[in-house]
Order: C-alpha cells, then structure tokens, then sequence
C-alpha cells in the first residue's frame, strides 16, 4: 500500500485557515482507513485566531467558519466540537448533518458563537478553546479567542491589556486596570511616536482591531503638518452599529485602509457624538481635555516576537484615560518626531 497525502482546511471568516494533515492508504484504487499521524496547523488569520467578543449574558453574532477539502479523495467529519482551556464559553450556532462528507474541493459551512453566560471579573473576560474537527482519518483544531465584557461602556468596558490579550499579541501596555492614566509618562512598553514615516516599499496599512466607546460613526485618517497646522486626509468611518467591540466594521465595507506617503503623518480619530475635537497623535495639536491622548506601542506577536514597523495605537478622546476608545494597528512604519 502507498500512503497518499491529503490536506484538509478550515476557514474561519475567510481569514483563519486551520489545515489538517491525514494518510490515506490506497491499493488498487481503493481507499482504506486513514491513519492520521498528527495535526498540521496554518493559520491565515490576523491575529491567528478567530476572536469573538460580546457581552455578559447576552451571544455574540455568530463568526462563519469554512471546512474544505482541497485535495483529491472525499473525507468525512465525523463531529465538530470544543475543546482547550474553556470550551463552555462557545457555541456552534448552526451544524451541519454528521457523519458529513466532503468531496474533493467541497466546503461546508458553521457558525460559531459566544455562549451567553456571566463574566468572573469587573472587566470581563478573557476566553479561550479550540474548535475540533473529528472524523476518519482527520483530526485538527483552530485557536479561539474571545472578549466577554461585563456591560456597554464606561467601568464596565475591559481594559487595553485584555483587548491586547484577547487579539494574540504579548505586549506590556503599562497595567492590566481599566484607567492608564491621561499624564504623558509612557506606560509599560509605550514608546515616543507623535508622527511616522513609511518603512518602506508598498503601502501602510491601518486597521481598527478595537472600539470601545458610544456608538455612532466615527471618521479617522492621517494628517500631515504644514508649519503648526495639521492638514488632514480622511481615511475611513467607523460604522454606526459596531462599537463596544473587538475589529468593528467600517462603512467603506473593508477590515482596513492603506496608503502611501512620502511625508511624515500622524493619525487622527475625528471628532464625533461624545469629543467634540479631533485627537491626534501629536500632543502639540490636541485641544481636548486629554492632551497625550494617543499611546503608542511597538506590536509584538503571541510569542512576545517583535513585528517588524508594526505599531498598536490606543486612542483616548476623552479624559478617562482607558485608552481603548478605538484601537488600530499601524503597519509599514516607523516613528518619528516633529518638526
């Protein structure tokens, strides 16, 4: 008998791809029982995990994930289940008929949700599992990550550290408490970064992975200085709907923004229902109550490994000083000063 390798994927929100490797033996074209010799993991997600979030007692909206069989013999699912650290918390909201099998190239879709249970903690909680997929000769599991919050904002919104958390990235944000503080003394790993420049070639991406303020539209972008006056370029709005949330919608129907630019630029969250100014990252140009009201970290994977002129930016356009009103990711720069 030959072994033949095939793979199977899991999708999640056409961003997370868990493969799975099996051995299949055939002899005379007929296939016999697979013997599968372990798991073989890719994931194509950002941050590599599929992350939920929601509030206590209440179920998330439901995140699609996708199982296919890309290769060239059916396989068959046997059961989908959860697994890890706190499998409870999760749900499958819709599943398929099993035993199921998948033809070459065939897909299937479920649904998975945050269960509707209580938080342990003022601040929510921070959850993890695995969801499972089972069957003859498969076997495989993909990360989930999910944020349950204690209630719709103020003190009952969780703190910078767990989004930080929850999203896979292993960085120090200064506390794990809700408030950091509005004083300009860096917290934790924080680092000087009023304005940026493009690392290199191809474009900067920016991308809100976090909005924990009132909800209403909320436009941001990049502003450049012309002597003491920021020049500003829309970018994109953060849609109605989508707050009190980890990766919010935005209304142009993308996850991001990219752009190119041969000048130094700061970003700016606009003016909206609850800050009546802009907030930029540029003290010298805030007119709020907050004056350093951006923190700036340099990104670091789930290893702790940095992530080359990759920058997280928690905004506060308020005075609370939590830091978390809307976060984004910044890709393709490094920091610089002004003038």
């Amino acid at each position: 008998m030959t072994p033949k390798l095939v793979r199977v994927s899991l999708q999640a929100s056409a961003t997370a791809l868990l493969s799975l490797s099996l051995m299949a033996c055939a002899e005379s074209g007929q296939a016999t029982a697979p013997t599968p010799p372990g798991d073989v993991v890719t994931l194509g997600a950002q941050p590599g995990t599929v992350v939920l979030s929601g509030v206590q007692n209440e179920e998330s909206a439901p995140q699609r994930v996708t199982l296919t069989n890309p290769g060239s013999a059916p396989v068959q699912i046997d059961s989908l289940s959860f697994g890890g650290a706190s499998p409870e918390a999760f749900r499958l909201a819709s599943v398929p008929s099993l035993p199921l099998t998948l033809a070459a190239g065939q897909s299937v879709d479920v649904q998975v949700r945050l269960a509707a249970r209580a938080v342990t903690s003022v601040t929510g909680d921070v959850l993890r599992a695995t969801l499972q997929a089972r069957g003859t000769g498969i076997s495989g599991e993909v990360p989930i990550s999910a944020l349950r919050a204690a209630g719709l904002e103020g003190n009952f919104e969780p703190s910078l550290a767990q989004i930080v958390d929850t999203l896979g990235y292993r960085l120090n944000v200064g506390t794990n408490a809700l408030i950091l503080g509005t004083d300009a003394m860096p917290r934790g790993e924080e680092v000087s970064a009023p304005l940026f420049r493009q690392a290199g070639a191809g474009k900067v991406t920016l991308r809100p992975v976090a909005r924990y303020s009132p909800d209403g539209p909320s436009p941001f972008g990049l502003f450049t200085m012309s002597g003491s006056a920021p020049q500003l370029k829309a970018l994109g709005t953060l849609a109605t709907g989508t707050y009190q949330t980890l990766n919010p919608r935005l209304v142009e129907g993308v996850s991001s923004v990219s752009f190119e630019s041969t000048q130094k630029f700061g970003i700016y969250l606009a003016a909206n229902s609850y800050a009546p100014q802009n907030t930029y990252s540029l003290d010298a140009v805030n007119t709020g109550s907050t004056r350093h009201a951006v923190r700036v970290y340099p990104l670091r994977d789930a290893a702790g490994q940095p992530v080359a002129n990759s920058y997280l930016l928690g905004f506060e356009p308020s005075r609370n000083g939590d830091y978390q009103d809307v976060v984004f990711i910044l890709e393709n720069v490094v920091p610089t000063t002004y003038p």
